[in-house]
């Protein structure tokens, strides 16, 4: 069913009020009368969207919201004409585009004319069908003569002429997708014999006059007993050199050599690329070489692309699985059989040292300075002195120059121990988890703990045990304080929120007990700002008990119960509020 809204009123004024003793007839046509203009404002405030019910929500009647509604969307008349000569603009310029389709065009001018209509201007279909017509593209023409021949172009729709041009392009479409692969087919059956594809044009001349050629005979040639070419042209001539294997008696395209040297040397060039791929560089020269291997000094070394080790046992873990080539400071390559991970002493403690090398035949292992720069270490060279850092700047190791060149020892590092000067007794009492002097002096004694020092007891309180071993005295039963009348004292407290809510949404709970007969009563809160509200309840329901009144309520420190009105509640019906600490209960 569909409501069609009535016409808004010419004015905003009220319908005359009824005369004395009025009819029935005279009573429901003045309340249609009324409701009219109530009517044609719910029918406006309906008939919209959200967005545009914001701007006529504040209009008071219908007439006025009808008014606004038609200077924002139609405008005034200067308005209208302007946007009218836009569009009629728009209109003689359109023009079918080469890569548009039937569909989009028909589209873009069938926008056109309705916006054109809906500024209240006439325009005729048949104009609209002249338009498409002219501004067709070259590929329709034949379509149009064939309907001009058989129909009056006047009295045809456009919806009629855009069909048929769309069933046009629909066929022509489905062509073009069928002639590539026709194409290709006859291209593959052409090409099929031998690819022609870079050749040049002179090398087709010079193979077609090597067929022309072919076919014509020639005497017997006395080198080869061939009759396919003349003697002087002849490949197996004793006189000529075969610049291939520097043999007489052939030319170098029939040398039998010519495929195993040309295999030899991709297989050379394929082999350097594999090594090549896979090398790492040494520069470093062998100026340290002994006749026996040093197996802790380690030379550092900036050309080197990687740690490397000669010695096996200085590996903590070693991967041999692991290979790779090495070429060293003369050219020649030399074989990595494994990498691994070494541990050296330091200052600060021992330090692995990963992605070693294990090169067996160099005679001196090498710090690679790039690689140590990468994992964050930092290396200062002054005073002939090479200072290994961490990423925390701390020192590491201090190499000293010797003939020009860095060598780590590690036998000779400076192993240092620090002495601890807090080994009192407040760092024992530590230890031993914050246990009493008494204790830590028997385990001296009994010589329970090695190397433990006399332990003296300090007159200072450790704080720790000070927060963490005090407790809490219980509280006396005996001088608890009872009430002896019927609300004399009331206890309260809010509990919440609850992770599960009641049937009424409340997440909330307000208690009221009583502290001689233990009466309680449960009010559910949906908020705690609603504790006011259930006290007056229950104040309410106390006071309609005979010889009942609150007397005294006690709560603890909760904002709930600070409230300014709260204690004004209190002060006005003489409860005396007190107030308890914070989760103390007792």
């Amino acid at each position: 069913m569909s409501f069609t809204p009535p016409p808004p009123p010419p004015n905003d004024a009220e319908p005359p009020p009824l005369r004395a003793n009025p009819t029935i007839a005279q009573i429901r046509q003045h309340s249609k009368d009324c409701a009219k203009k109530h009517k044609a404002m719910a029918y406006l405030q309906n008939g919209v969207s959200d967005v545009i019910f914001i701007r006529i929500m504040a209009c008071d009647s219908p007439k006025q919201a009808w008014e606004k509604l038609n200077e924002e969307f139609m405008g005034s008349d200067k308005t209208r004409q302007q946007q009218l000569i836009n569009l009629r603009r728009n209109f003689e310029n359109l023009k079918m585009r080469e890569s548009g389709t039937i569909k989009q065009y028909s589209d873009r001018i069938i926008a056109i004319i309705n916006n054109i209509r809906l500024l209240g201007d006439d325009f005729s279909e048949s104009r609209v069908v002249e338009k498409v017509i002219t501004t067709l593209l070259e590929m329709f023409e034949s379509k149009i003569f064939s309907l001009e021949d058989s129909r009056d172009l006047s009295t045809i729709s456009l919806s009629e002429l855009v069909n048929s041009l769309y069933a046009l392009e629909q066929r022509r479409a489905n062509r073009q997708e069928e002639y590539p692969e026709g194409a290709f087919q006859a291209k593959v059956k052409e090409g099929s014999g031998s690819s022609q594809k870079g050749k040049k044009p002179w090398l087709d001349k010079r193979e077609k006059s090597k067929r022309d050629a072919e076919k014509r005979s020639f005497p017997p040639c006395i080198h080869c007993k061939k009759t396919t070419h003349l003697e002087k042209n002849c490949w197996h001539r004793p006189d000529v050199q075969c610049w291939r294997c520097k043999q007489f008696g052939h030319v170098e395209k029939v040398c039998k050599n010519k495929r195993k040297v040309q295999s030899q040397q991709q297989m050379q060039a394929k082999a350097a690329e594999d090594l090549q791929a896979q090398e790492e560089h040494v520069f470093t020269a062998s100026c340290f070489a002994t006749s026996s291997k040093v197996s802790c000094n380690w030379l550092v070394d900036s050309g080197c692309t990687y740690h490397m080790a000669a010695n096996e046992r200085l590996f903590k873990e070693l991967d041999r699985s692991f290979a790779s080539k090495i070429r060293i400071g003369n050219g020649n390559l030399i074989e990595a059989k494994g990498r691994g991970n070494v541990v050296i002493n330091t200052k600060s403690g021992n330090k692995v040292i990963s992605n070693v090398l294990f090169v067996p035949d160099i005679d001196q292992n090498l710090l690679s300075v790039g690689q140590l720069v990468e994992k964050g270490y930092s290396l200062i060279f002054k005073n002939d002195l090479c200072i290994v850092e961490d990423s925390y700047g701390q020192e590491l190791v201090t190499v000293a120059m010797t003939d020009r060149c860095f060598m780590l020892d590690v036998n000779q590092l400076e192993k240092k121990a620090y002495t601890s000067l807090a080994d009192d007794a407040g760092l024992w009492h530590r230890r031993f988890g914050h246990v009493n002097y008494k204790s830590l002096d028997q385990l001296h004694k009994l010589n329970l703990v090695e190397d433990m020092s006399k332990v003296e007891p300090k007159d200072t309180v450790c704080e720790v045990c000070q927060l963490g071993k005090q407790t809490r005295l219980p509280f006396p039963t005996n001088v608890a304080w009872r009430a002896r009348e019927r609300l004399e004292l009331v206890y309260s407290d809010v509990c919440g929120p609850m992770k599960t809510s009641s049937l009424n949404d409340s997440k909330y709970f307000v208690l009221f007990i009583d502290n001689l007969t233990r009466f309680c009563l449960v009010y559910f809160l949906k908020q705690k700002s609603e504790v006011f509200e259930a006290f007056n309840k229950f104040k309410a329901l106390a006071k309609n008990q005979p010889g009942c009144k609150i007397k005294a309520l006690r709560t603890d420190n909760g904002t709930e119960y600070l409230s300014e009105r709260f204690q004004k509640l209190c002060e006005q019906a003489g409860i005396h509020h007190q107030l308890a600490t914070v989760y103390t209960p007792q």
